[in-house]
């Protein structure tokens, strides 16, 4: 009688190409669903913009705008980027808020406004030159959701830079644009930032 001894060999390869297959199909990371962002009367943002989910806060993007990392389950990537500039999410203070870094001293007054957003900052005008010294940046606070939330805008070198962030909780979004009109998408991006409610 003879056997055949090829065939636990390619049951033996069956296996380890199924194992390989599952293990890495498994690995992945399932990004959190697409969700309309539901902001009526925030500048350029409708119904094709989406939410993107952050710890403790929200805030939307336009529609055509990828992800350039990855989420978690419950998470959205924290960078986003379409053609008119990107977005990045962290948690922590900002490290710079602008491509020059600066020291500055936030003043302002900070307004509540009821239920309806808050208007976006003023763009930042241009530096003339390349190499001229960069103007100072300029900081809005405004009341979202009972957190502060303060807008520090800079233009330096053809770069407008807007950075969003509160000091409790300690939240930050940062963007980048290369134009005066894109860096108004980036003012529609920050004033859709909400809070979770706190728990009591």
């Amino acid at each position: 009688m003879r056997h055949d001894s090829g065939l636990p060999k390619v049951l033996v390869a069956l296996w380890l190409t199924l194992n390989v297959a599952c293990a890495r199909s498994g690995s992945r990371v399932v990004p959190v669903a697409f969700k309309p962002c539901a902001m009526a009367g925030v500048g350029a943002v409708d119904s094709s913009w989406r939410q993107v989910k952050a710890p403790g806060f929200t805030f939307c993007v336009p529609g055509s705008w990828e992800p350039t990392g990855a989420g978690s389950d419950t998470l959205d990537p924290s960078h986003w980027k379409g053609r008119e500039g990107f977005v990045r999410w962290h948690l922590g203070r900002p490290q710079s808020m602008s491509s020059q870094p600066r020291m500055a001293e936030v003043t302002g007054t900070v307004s509540s406004g009821g239920m309806s957003p808050p208007p976006p900052p003023p763009i930042p005008s241009p530096a003339t030159r390349p190499d001229a010294s960069c103007p100072p940046p300029t900081n809005t606070p405004f009341m979202v959701d009972r957190v502060v939330v303060v807008v520090t805008q800079a233009a330096c070198s053809g770069i407008w830079t807007t950075t969003a962030w509160s000091t409790a909780p300690e939240i930050y979004i940062q963007g980048e644009a290369q134009s005066a009109a894109n860096a108004m998408l980036l003012n529609a991006i920050v004033v859709t930032i909400r809070f979770a409610p706190v728990r009591r």
